[in-house]
């Protein structure tokens, strides 16, 4: 069968780039060897954002002194369906578009030719264009690797069928202090270890501080500077040995230490598409790879991790194949997110970055815990850090730690891409109450015309 592009893999590296082209008159096929909708929908964002949500409602009952009760099992299955209900919406998508979805594996035969193979059958396609979005898969220790019971990744973690009574959780990163978070709301023993100075490694220092003080506050042990040394079963449990000499006992051991691309036994580097040494695609600005008429999206190239950030690649790589005008993707300015209760969210440059790059900036740093929209959800340890140039006339990067700032980064991004300006800023009608209009405060500060802030 010929196509006029072929996307392996169904995530968000895969499916939006696949529908812009079917709608756009193209003969589209999506080859899927799990689940349509990759990991995101899966095992990932959509199963850990269901959790998330109650486990967030759970503490505002607790707040008021009330008592939530539900079955875990129950939790699992509703989660469950969410996933589900996304799963077959996508799918839905795909169908309608009139794009043809092949189960199975697929290698590159050659620089236009895929084999998919789905147990015993084998079935050979052509396409003038080939997308690769193969994603990743949970990456494991040397010396603790899963066993399919108690030593898991996140994909298992998010449907445990009973839940733990404790967890030890390798790994301080994204995953792992979200996974930390669900988990200790619902009164499991949480102990977090991160071989870094600090969680949340790529950040700096006083973000991560505040998201250790906040999970600490809802009973998560975070050893920072700690590895694992061993991982024993121990009839039902397991026995672990950190650096630091202490030991302890848990029901179950999470390996949240990094993700690995899916580029092995696919036929990349027989067909001549280059890796890097950790085994991801190397693409140009275009996600072209070294292959002139094979593109690579998403997770398998490596960057941030996002799924909107491999949604954009797909799109993007979408309009080149049609001809279109496309775009090419600022990663700096991919937010990213973490939903932690206390949330993160940061777009543009971390103080390391610059410092590493040697640039001179300016950090103006200001608390939220006074706008109420944050009271309310009891973000006590929240800011807004905007990095400027000396002049203050360019923002930078900006990092906003506190409850909803993944929904509040979005009114910050005008203000990063040089869209917006500190006076537009200052006069626009962010909505009360919520946290979006820490904005206008924290421009009205720049500007030296503070009204919830003193001068100093």
């Amino acid at each position: 069968m010929k196509y006029d592009a072929v996307f392996i893999g169904s995530g968000t590296g895969g499916y939006p780039g696949a529908v812009y082209l079917a709608q756009h008159g193209f003969k589209v096929a999506v080859i899927e060897e799990k689940l349509i909708g990759g990991e995101c929908t899966n095992w990932g964002c959509v199963p850990s954002k269901a959790l998330y949500q109650v486990s967030e409602a759970v503490k505002t009952i607790e707040k008021v002194k009330g008592q939530a009760s539900y079955k875990w099992e129950d939790l699992i299955d509703w989660a469950k369906s969410i996933v589900e209900e996304t799963r077959e919406g996508i799918k839905y998508l795909l169908e309608a578009s009139g794009i043809e979805v092949l189960s199975g594996k697929g290698v590159l035969k050659n620089p236009r030719q895929v084999i998919v193979s789905d147990g015993e059958s084998k079935r050979e396609v052509e396409a003038d264009k080939i997308v690769l979005a193969l994603g990743t898969d949970p990456s494991q220790l040397p010396h603790v690797k899963f066993d399919g019971e108690g030593i898991i990744s996140n994909r298992e973690a998010l449907f445990m069928s009973e839940k733990p009574s404790s967890i030890l959780i390798i790994g301080g990163g994204v995953i792992g202090v979200e996974m930390a978070n669900v988990f200790s709301k619902n009164k499991v023993e949480v102990t977090v270890v991160e071989i870094m100075d600090h969680i949340l490694p790529f950040t700096d220092k006083d973000v991560a501080q505040a998201l250790k003080t906040y999970l600490a506050g809802n009973g998560v042990r975070v050893k920072e500077k700690t590895s694992v040394e061993s991982v024993e079963k121990s009839g039902d449990k397991y026995s672990v040995k950190l650096s630091n000499g202490e030991s302890l006992t848990v029901d179950k051991v999470l390996i949240a230490t990094g993700r690995i691309p899916k580029t092995r036994g696919v036929g990349l580097e027989e067909t001549g598409v280059s890796l890097d040494k950790k085994g991801y695609v190397v693409v140009n600005d275009e996600c072209r790879t070294s292959v002139e008429n094979i593109y690579a999206t998403g997770d398998v190239i490596g960057g941030p991790q996002l799924a909107h950030k491999a949604i954009l690649e797909s799109i993007a790589v979408a309009k080149r194949i049609a001809g279109k005008e496309s775009f090419k993707l600022d990663y700096h300015l991919v937010p990213i997110t973490i939903f932690t209760g206390l949330e993160v969210a940061s777009v543009g440059y971390t103080e390391k970055e610059l410092a590493a790059m040697g640039v001179k900036y300016v950090k103006v740093k200001l608390p939220i815990y006074y706008l109420a929209a944050v009271k309310i959800k009891g973000g006590r340890n929240s800011f807004v850090k905007i990095l400027l140039d000396e002049k203050g006339e360019r923002v930078f990067g900006i990092q906003v730690v506190s409850p909803n700032a993944s929904e509040a980064i979005s009114a910050y991004l005008p203000l990063y891409l040089g869209k917006l300006s500190l006076k537009e800023a200052a006069s626009t009608p962010y909505p009360h109450l919520t946290v979006s209009e820490s904005l206008r405060d924290v421009v009205e500060y720049l500007l030296g015309e503070p009204v919830h802030f003193i001068r100093k």
